[in-house]
């Protein structure tokens, strides 16, 4: 770890006496060790350490930006006076509010020792008993054990000066016969939080319980979506329309409907970057502190998420969302309130339709309603008066994913925390919809 005081004394430093205007740098270290598994062995072990600083100089309604991993002073400080030469080469941005100058941001826990200084022994251990598992089941296992710290920071001439340190892990299996999958997926910022033989259990038990899948044919059927389907729908919701630059555009699934019940009552959905039963982090990458943002309340689609510059064009206050140095504010601390049921009384409320895992090569095939292409995989199977019968045969979909939360009928009362490789987090539970349209079976 770099640690706040080097950090704070080499982004003060490069920006010291350069006589630039407005400048902030966004600075992001990591280090992540990697195992990754197949065919019930160990086949890689890699240890990665990087950080790097994205410089921004504004003036006259002008931004430049440079990026560099050169972390010494000289290196800096060029780094700068590059960025400072294509903010003179770029035209002026009327909408451009100056870079923002916000309060000091709360600190959160995030940092977990134990987490942090796991080494390669103990990710071995974790995958030597999936594997194991797997290999007593006929099956083969596949996957990553994941663990690292990363630390974040926003230095500004505009007086702001923030810096986070988490910690992340996440275990990913993959369990496969000749004709059947599971998969199951675990992960956040304490890896003793992560119960890795009920992992196991899961992805082997719908590989077994998955042999011979039968046909299906396509159609709409009610659907009870596992968490890890769930999450896909958030991620989806978030990228392509939760942030206001879209929305201001008009490319947003909100954009006809904000204060309108676009969505089932059950469903709330919201973005709290201090909660940490999430990844929580505390401020954004201009240096923002995180507000929490209610996406949809009851059902009623609220508002989106903003960087300094969507607030400045809606005459409101940041957020606090813009995520990375570059592109638009976005949601990455996602939760939807949870249910009364468990999932096994969501499945024995279904007379006849399907149970999904999860969603694959999910893609956005129009912005309005948020509508999606993509098919289910690693344990489908038909519900049939209120119990699991038969698996079938992977489906391919083309659905709202809007208009399918319109349907929602019931949530489970436990939510699970997903944490992608992108540092997302969405913490959902399982749902049962309505209808789902599916269209095809998969080759």
């Amino acid at each position: 770890m770099l640690g706040p005081d080097h950090i704070r004394s080499l982004l003060r430093d490069s920006l010291r006496n350069l006589h630039l205007g407005d400048a902030d740098i966004y600075l992001t270290a990591t280090t992540q060790a990697l195992t990754r598994f197949a065919n019930n062995r160990i086949h890689q072990n890699v240890y990665h350490d990087d950080a790097v600083a994205h410089i921004r100089i504004a003036y006259q309604k002008r931004q430049g930006r440079a990026v560099t991993n050169n972390l010494s002073l000289d290196g800096l400080r060029s780094a700068v006076v590059q960025a400072r030469e294509h903010a003179g080469l770029m035209p002026e941005d009327p909408d451009f509010p100056r870079l923002p100058q916000a309060p000091k941001a709360a600190s959160v826990d995030a940092y977990d020792e134990a987490t942090a200084n796991a080494g390669p022994e103990h990710r071995a251990a974790i995958v030597g008993m999936v594997c194991r598992k797997a290999a007593d089941a006929g099956l083969e296992a596949a996957g990553f054990y994941r663990t690292g710290v990363t630390e974040l920071a926003v230095f500004s001439t505009r007086g702001r000066h923030c810096y986070h340190a988490g910690t992340f892990a996440g275990l990913l299996i993959t369990a496969r016969s000749d004709d059947s999958a599971g998969w199951s997926k675990g992960g956040g910022w304490r890896m003793g939080e992560i119960d890795a033989e009920a992992l196991a259990d899961e992805a082997i038990g719908k590989a077994v319980r998955g042999r011979n899948p039968q046909d299906l044919e396509p159609g709409e059927y009610p659907v009870v979506l596992e968490h890890y389907a769930v999450d896909d729908m958030l991620e989806a919701l978030s990228f392509y329309g939760m942030g206001a630059h879209m929305v201001q555009d008009g490319r947003s699934w909100m954009s006809d409907v904000q204060g309108q019940p676009a969505m089932s009552p059950l469903v709330s959905i919201w973005d709290d970057g201090l909660d940490s039963s999430g990844w929580p982090v505390p401020f954004d990458a201009e240096g923002v502190p995180r507000q929490r943002v209610d996406i949809v309340a009851d059902g009623v689609v609220q508002g989106p998420v903003h960087n300094s510059y969507t607030a400045a064009k809606a005459g409101l206050a940041s957020t606090g969302h813009q995520r990375g140095a570059t592109g638009g504010p976005t949601a990455t601390n996602l939760f939807m309130k949870p249910g009364v049921q468990t999932t096994e009384e969501l499945i024995a409320s279904v007379d006849r339709g399907l149970y999904i895992t999860r969603f694959y090569y999910t893609r956005l095939a129009h912005n309005r309603g948020c509508v999606m292409t993509g098919m289910t995989r690693d344990g489908t199977f038909l519900i049939e008066n209120g119990e699991l019968a038969s698996p079938v045969k992977n489906l391919r979909f083309t659905q709202s994913y809007v208009d399918a939360l319109a349907g929602c009928i019931a949530l489970s009362d436990t939510a699970h925390l997903n944490l992608n490789e992108a540092g997302v987090a969405m913490h959902v539970p399982a749902a049962l919809l309505e209808s789902w349209r599916f269209t095809g079976q998969t080759v």
